[in-house]
């Protein structure tokens, strides 16, 4: 009987141990409710982004710009993110009631675009025009300058199907192939010239990329612009009034990421031994390792920039 009491007692004291860690683990949990609003005008901002850090766990704001947003720990910190405004990360630090201010992104407001016929400010478009800038290239070891922006472009399809010649050109499609006649690729346009090949333009020496992928934005262009446009803005020399020289070189290696597996001669031989009859099973050539081999590239590119308030330039020499 004693030891019935034992283990009743036992089992109690586990259930009341249990129990206060579960309300401990319910309690670390918080219901956050909050209002965003814009740092500048005071006016609540509706469809505003909020994420817990490193989770999947998320709200948005109402048409109020108010939220709630459950289950967050007291120690979590939210990602607040708009279009048009710095995204900003906010501790909790226990707090159920937020109040968050949002500043606006003036340098993604004021960013400037290329488009046919001059520049304009990016708010101010309303055609499909891509713009990739020199801090988002990719870094490859490519020297067609496309395949910097590879994967950037939403509608743009870069492929590289002789990726194994340094001098083969990538494919470009936007939007896929609309005209026949026009070609397959859009139209180059290198500093307001039309025509331009990538080819023999330096990646170095490329300062953004704008690309037109519907007909409003390459009408100017007409029936060459059909398949869409790429124009290229390359870099310019700085007015300081000094002179500024850079050089930058490039080692890169191009080996095979995985090879095939292929049975051996011996292999082949038995899997063939019913029907040889005719077959020359002679021999144990690896014809994979005899067509491939390591590549290797290089390049070397010189530069001298300057200039003043009045004037501008900018040399490159470049060698494969």
């Amino acid at each position: 009987m004693r030891r019935k009491f034992r283990k009743l007692g036992f089992l109690l004291c586990l259930l009341f141990v249990l129990g206060g860690l579960a309300q401990t683990a319910w309690a670390q949990q918080l219901s956050v409710k909050g209002v965003v609003t814009d740092a500048a005008t005071q006016e609540t901002l509706p469809g505003v982004n909020i994420q817990v850090k490193s989770t999947t766990k998320g709200c948005i704001t109402d048409l109020d710009g108010q939220f709630v947003l459950e289950g967050v720990g007291k120690n979590d910190v939210l990602i607040v993110s708009y279009i048009g405004y710095k995204t900003v990360e906010v501790p909790v630090n226990g707090r159920t009631e937020l109040k968050i201010a949002l500043g606006e992104d003036t340098e993604m407001l004021a960013e400037v675009v290329v488009i046919g016929y001059g520049t304009m400010d990016k708010k101010e478009l309303t055609s499909a025009i891509s713009h990739v800038s020199q801090k988002d290239f990719l870094a490859v070891s490519s020297i067609d300058p496309t395949m910097m922006i590879q994967g950037k472009v939403p509608g743009v399809s870069i492929t590289n199907t002789g990726a194994g010649d340094p001098n083969n050109q990538a494919s470009i499609q936007i939007r896929g192939v609309s005209s026949r006649a026009a070609g397959l690729g859009p139209l180059i346009v290198i500093d307001g010239v039309p025509g331009g090949n990538l080819t023999n333009l330096n990646p170095n020496d490329i300062a953004s990329f704008d690309i037109l992928k519907d007909g409003a934005a390459s009408a100017i262009y007409g029936t060459r612009g059909s398949n869409g446009v790429i124009l290229i803005t390359t870099k310019k020399g700085s007015k300081d009034g000094s002179i500024h020289t850079s050089y930058t070189g490039t080692f890169s290696f191009d080996v095979m990421k995985k090879e095939l597996d292929m049975l051996t001669a011996q292999e082949y031989r038995d899997l063939r031994s019913d029907s040889s009859v005719g077959y020359d099973l002679g021999g144990n050539d690896d014809w994979l390792d005899a067509v491939s081999q390591t590549g290797f590239s290089m390049q070397h590119t010189l530069t001298l920039s300057g200039g003043n308030d009045r004037t501008s330039y900018r040399v490159s020499a470049d060698y494969r």
